[in-house]
């Protein structure tokens, strides 16, 4: 919670501005910044009545001076100062500020980035600036508002074809989503040479859709934004050469975007995230857990040694005879299950997973219950593999989150739709600010690539029509 610093803070302040600054300021200097001084607002940023993070700004007229931040030293580099410095910058706007200036020491890296990020840039050098000759940047950031841009988005990674219009505030101007699934299931999975050649066929349609829909003209149009990787490469293609043409005629920049990135996003449809954070990313590809220091750094802290969740189920749907996708059949079948028959616990060391073992050992309980002429109860079956499967996950979060404390917990891909995975989720992380996407978006879509190239944009990563598609791009990437 980040509130107005009051007297009662003092003691705690103090004792980080010690820590944090080789000439720091009184105790009294504070008293007198919250009692005298008409143009100073001091902010502190706090967690169970701990001060995590504080702030100091002067108000003049049209511009306003940042005079000091600082975050305990246990809480740094994980987001609290970006939080409290945004904050400030939103209150000075409000209070019709244009400009923010502040001074920094040009060794002071980790502020430097910080300021960086949030917009900041240098206009000078002040020479012998703070105590011992050392020198100082004098740091500048626009408060003047810009128009929000429009982002139109492609996404086309593996058999949905799929486009969007948004804003930088998240306003839906459209999405529209065609899927392959039909097509696809009759041959117990997707065809990579079927998926690309129907992305052909539809994505034109597609993203005209998308534009009537949206009220606009490509004109009012400010970015493109398309899948980049990962996923099937000829899919991944059509996406591409379509995002590509648009905006070359167009003449508008392009945003290559990270596919589970979106899935991680698309949950910014409920509230804003919180950092740092983690993600249960869990799909027909892939099962990670992804430490998210902010919306810009990602780390791959656990993943699958062979099959990913999605695609156990879908292994495990054929060896029941089901149809294709797994997924929501076994989800359905096991609500009609109970305790019947026995499975094994994958067990593998650290935060990866395995589930190919979870997997053969249902074919081998499979054939040995025909082999002895006993029917196969495929709710009890199923039951059982999906109540060994997503335990597993849900244990190897919980034990991620002992290693990396975060803020946020939040679950991404299209295994997200599963809904026992849901009751899971919420049963066992009642401690931490929990985020399950809308169902509708839990499978592959444009408006999640569109949402993602928000945060793209923000940190002016843009890419080159001579940017290749990257079936196997990982998010650390």
């Amino acid at each position: 919670m980040i509130e107005k610093m009051r007297v009662s803070d003092l003691d705690q302040i103090v004792v980080i501005e010690n820590d944090s600054f080789s000439n720091p300021w009184t105790k009294t200097y504070f008293e007198h910044e919250l009692e005298n001084n008409d143009i100073s607002e001091l902010y502190v940023l706090k967690e169970g009545g701990e001060v995590i993070a504080y702030g100091d700004m002067w108000y003049m007229f049209e511009n306003c001076d940042l005079t000091k931040i600082a975050v305990k030293e246990k809480y740094r580099r994980r987001g609290y100062g970006g939080l409290l410095l945004d904050h400030m910058m939103k209150t000075a706007r409000k209070k019709g500020c244009e400009f923010i200036h502040l001074e920094v020491d040009v060794n002071n890296e980790g502020a430097i980035a910080l300021y960086r990020k949030n917009g900041f840039e240098v206009v000078r050098t002040r020479k012998n600036y703070y105590e011992a000759g050392r020198d100082a940047y004098d740091m500048l950031r626009t408060l003047i508002e810009a128009d929000k841009r429009r982002i139109l988005a492609i996404e086309s990674s593996c058999d949905e074809t799929a486009c969007a219009i948004i804003d930088e505030d998240l306003h839906v101007y459209s999405s529209v989503v065609t899927s392959q699934i039909d097509v696809h299931a009759r041959f117990g999975g997707v065809i990579p040479e079927v998926a690309s050649r129907m992305h052909v066929e539809q994505i034109s349609t597609i993203v005209n859709e998308a534009v009537k829909q949206s009220g606009l003209k490509m004109d009012e149009i400010d970015c493109i934004a398309y899948t980049v990787g990962p996923g099937l490469i000829g899919s991944l293609h059509v996406g591409g050469i379509a995002a590509k043409s648009l905006a070359f005629f167009y003449d508008k920049p392009l945003v290559a975007v990270h596919h589970l990135k979106g899935h991680i996003f698309i949950n910014e449809l409920i509230k804003p995230l919180s950092y740092p954070m983690m993600a249960l990313v869990v799909s027909g590809g892939h099962t990670e857990l992804v430490y998210v220091e902010d919306d810009d750094t990602f780390k791959i802290i656990g993943t699958t040694l062979d099959d990913a969740v999605g695609e156990a189920y879908d292994k495990v749907a054929r060896v029941m005879r089901e149809a294709y996708p797994g997924g929501p059949v076994i989800d359905s079948l096991a609500k009609e299950g109970k305790e019947h028959y026995q499975l094994p616990t994958p067990r593998v060391d650290g935060l990866n997973f395995s589930f190919s073992g979870l997997k053969n050992a249902v074919t081998q309980l499979v054939k040995k219950e025909e082999d002895l002429g006993r029917p196969i109860d495929k709710n009890d079956l199923a039951y059982a593999f999906q109540e060994v499967a997503l335990n597993t996950l849900v244990t190897k979060t919980r034990k991620a989150l002992d290693m990396y404390p975060c803020k946020s917990l939040v679950l991404a891909g299209g295994v997200a739709a599963n809904s026992r995975l849901r009751e899971l989720m919420e049963e066992n992380f009642k401690d931490i600010d929990l985020f399950l996407p809308p169902l509708e978006y839990c499978t592959d879509n444009a408006l999640m690539i569109a949402i993602a190239a928000v945060h793209y944009l923000k940190h002016n990563k843009y890419a080159d029509y001579d940017l290749p598609s990257q079936p196997s791009m990982s998010i650390e990437d």
